[in-house]
């Protein structure tokens, strides 16, 4: 059975990582299942306060008092269940 996670990663302005890429997954089931945190949730702690961009399909911008501070980057990654 073939499972799609999310990945987000976090850059700075200059587009080098902040930290590692979060595993994350879309369905309840699928983040118990895999131990994984709810991408819902993820993604709205790194967005807290903050001026939410949209910069194509999978990419937005963070702005904190009218400055760039981050960019989010969300990919598919397909995992395989064993």
């Amino acid at each position: 059975m073939r499972t799609v996670a999310k990945a987000i990663l976090l850059l700075d302005p200059d587009g080098l990582a902040l930290a590692p890429a979060t595993l994350c997954a879309e369905v309840a089931e699928e983040a118990r299942k895999l131990n994984l945190p709810m991408f819902e949730e993820v993604f709205a702690t790194l967005i807290a306060d903050k001026e939410l961009r949209i910069n194509g399909a999978a990419c937005y911008e963070i702005y904190e008092a009218g400055q760039r501070v981050a960019v989010l980057e969300v990919l598919d990654c397909p995992l395989l269940d064993s």
